[in-house]
């Protein structure tokens, strides 16, 4: 930056910064017009960034050399996969509900039970405010989906006229057939966006696309896997503590860990996962609220202390106080699709301002070589189009 600063700023220098300001407002004003339809694609590269070394795997390892297959066989496996998760899914959640109504009804009612496991000051303040046996008496699965279904009724006028479930259905069948073409052509995409541009320019888009490319691969790659490791040490730690849906509970916030410091969502249901199992072992609320949360700080501790060094390493170099106002900012701009890609998005553009407005010769020559040693789909047949 001091280099930056330094420097002279020239007739020349200063209609470079305007022209790259102008740029980035204009690409911002054409994003928002076209931002719906936009959507599915941009979430069907995400998940192709995340995806793609399967494909990679199955034709390299497994010697299946056609690109389509490879991608028929990885949609055959995550399909199985989530359908096997919701046939699991469904019948645990039914089974802990039943399993804690008939503990409410065998405990007086449910007030024998607070007394156990709530401080008695807080059960005389609940037995002011509510009749708690004719509560639990009217507890059961058939009233509970029909308190349910009035409320889903009730909501279902805001909800249609925000987005309708038809909208919903054309966003993912699209994100579906995007998603596949993506997969199956992912390195002509780069070759076809270069040759849009005059030859004279295409050095720079393609030095653009491989900081794109870098930044993305690093992170998605990253947090993908960072987030089944936390998701799976959940699970195991739920599981030994003998929290109910466990494994259902450590999975999603290990899938929250996607986006970062979003898995404090997590902290409201796991707080009701740990009442529940104080009704089930009658035993004390705060014990079990201290054994679920000990679990997930433990794991907290070793996502921060092992598995973001080593997986992510230094490849996003943000401070925290950067991650949250990326996170807000791109949040603000783009929705959910912005958290997504908000650490990525935010070191991409630095990464270009640094080597085209700045020029810091330090920072590209170190980039160059952080480039070059993992940047895996910008080929050298992409390469080559660059040349005049």
């Amino acid at each position: 930056m001091e280099s930056f600063i330094s420097k002279p700023f020239t007739l020349d220098r200063t209609i470079r910064i305007g022209l790259f300001i102008l740029c980035v407002i204009a690409l911002s004003v054409a994003i928002s017009a076209i931002w719906e339809v936009l959507l599915p694609f941009l979430l069907a590269g995400i998940f192709a960034y995340v995806l793609m070394p399967f494909v990679r795997f199955i034709q390299s390892k497994l010697r299946v050399r056609n690109r389509g297959l490879s991608v028929l066989i990885v949609f055959v496996c995550v399909a199985g996969v989530i359908t096997a998760g919701i046939l699991y899914l469904i019948p645990t959640i039914q089974d802990e509900i039943e399993k804690t109504l008939s503990m409410l009804k065998v405990h007086s009612g449910g007030e024998g039970l607070l007394h156990k496991v709530l401080p008695p000051h807080l059960v005389h303040s609940i037995e002011r405010q509510f009749d708690i046996n004719r509560l639990v008496r009217n507890l059961s699965i058939e009233s509970l989906l029909a308190s349910g279904e009035s409320i889903w009724s009730r909501a279902g006028g805001l909800l249609s006229s925000t987005l309708s479930a038809f909208s919903w259905g054309l966003v993912f069948v699209m994100g579906l057939v995007y998603l596949i073409f993506i997969m199956i052509d992912f390195e002509g995409l780069a070759r076809g966006v270069i040759n849009l541009f005059p030859k004279s320019g295409r050095p720079i888009v393609y030095g653009i696309l491989k900081e794109v490319d870098y930044y993305m691969n690093s992170y998605f790659r990253g947090q993908a896997l960072i987030a089944l490791s936390v998701g799976i040490l959940l699970s195991i730690g739920f599981s030994i503590i003998g929290l109910p849906l466990a494994i259902i509970l450590g999975i999603c916030i290990g899938l929250l860990n996607f986006i970062p410091y979003m898995q404090a969502l997590g902290i409201i249901p796991l707080g009701l996962a740990a009442v529940l199992m104080a009704i089930q072992t009658n035993s004390s609320v705060w014990v079990s609220l201290a054994l679920a949360y000990g679990v997930l700080m433990i794991v907290q501790i070793i996502q921060d202390m092992i598995l973001v060094p080593k997986i992510m390493g230094g490849s996003m170099g943000m401070r925290p106080s950067l991650i949250l106002l990326a996170l807000s900012v791109w949040g603000y701009l783009l929705g959910f699709f912005g958290m997504l890609v908000a650490l990525p998005g935010t070191m991409a553009l630095y990464s270009i301002y640094m080597r085209y407005v700045v020029e810091d010769k330090n920072y590209i020559e170190r980039m160059d070589k952080l480039i070059e040693q993992s940047s895996e789909y910008l080929d050298q047949d992409s390469k080559d189009d660059t040349k005049a």
